[in-house]
């Protein structure tokens, strides 16, 4: 379903027609609806198996970092070249820093083996420069074309560095799309997601949750709460039948 005819209806359920402007375009719905696809992502985004995404990007030898946005939780990690593929271990930051004790990128370089969740922000965020330290240089420093990146960004350190290209995949849970519908030249440009394709009353269901808790109506947030987790529950149906088959074993 096209974003806008989803972001009507929030408009005709939630009764906000203040929400859109005269020409239909934003006015503050978007807000609601992607506060709404966050909340699904969080907590009812596992079930439908849609909110996991792997994440690919190629890393040349000596880069130890690698950082996307959009990532909630890191599930698996895994390394690819022409000779084949493996898993990553999981680790910690902490355990990376006692078992490579020199700086990163002064780390003998190999075939990875390790990864941790990544810690990119500063403090404060304003630091843009760690000249003269030691064991920082996998923080993501204040940059004033992106300011805002270590903040957008979540992702992982890989030990030893690679001796080569490799290409990194980060299996893991991501939010959706942000939502968004604009006019121009009488031609929309609409963007989507998972919640818009398959489920678009849900989403409008989620929107409504977020702008009756806003308001206050603790009446409104029950009903539509209620209504919202009987239909998730249905879409869990579909997942656990998915998920029987997929536990047949490979092998004979």
């Amino acid at each position: 379903m096209d974003y806008k005819d989803v972001r009507d209806k929030f408009i005709e359920l939630s009764g906000h027609g203040e929400l859109l402007t005269t020409t239909g375009e934003d006015n503050g719905a978007d807000f609601f609806l992607n506060a709404g696809q966050k909340y699904l992502d969080r907590f009812f985004g596992f079930s439908t198996g849609k909110t996991i995404a792997r994440y690919p990007v190629i890393v040349t030898a000596g880069t130890y970092i690698a950082k996307t946005v959009g990532l909630r939780a890191i599930k698996e990690v895994w390394i690819a070249n022409a000779d084949g593929r493996s898993q990553l271990v999981p680790s910690t930051l902490s355990q990376l820093k006692t078992e490579y004790s020199e700086e990163f990128s002064s780390v003998t370089q190999g075939t990875p083996y390790y990864y941790a969740p990544a810690i990119f922000r500063p403090a404060p965020d304003s630091l843009n420069s760690v000249t003269g330290m030691y064991g920082v240089d996998d923080l993501l420093l204040y940059n004033a074309t992106d300011p805002a990146q270590h903040f957008n960004y979540h992702g992982i350190v890989i030990m030893p560095p690679p001796g080569g290209t490799y290409t990194v995949e980060i299996v893991g849970l991501f939010y959706s799309p942000a939502l968004s519908a604009t006019l121009s030249g009488g031609v929309w440009t609409q963007t989507k997601s998972y919640w818009t394709e398959v489920h678009p009353d849900v989403l409008v269901e989620a929107a409504l949750v977020k702008i009756e808790g806003l308001y206050r109506n603790t009446e409104g947030i029950k009903a539509f709460k209620e209504m919202l987790v009987s239909d998730v529950s249905g879409i869990d149906f579909d997942i656990i039948e998915e998920e029987l088959t997929g536990s047949l074993q490979i092998g004979g």
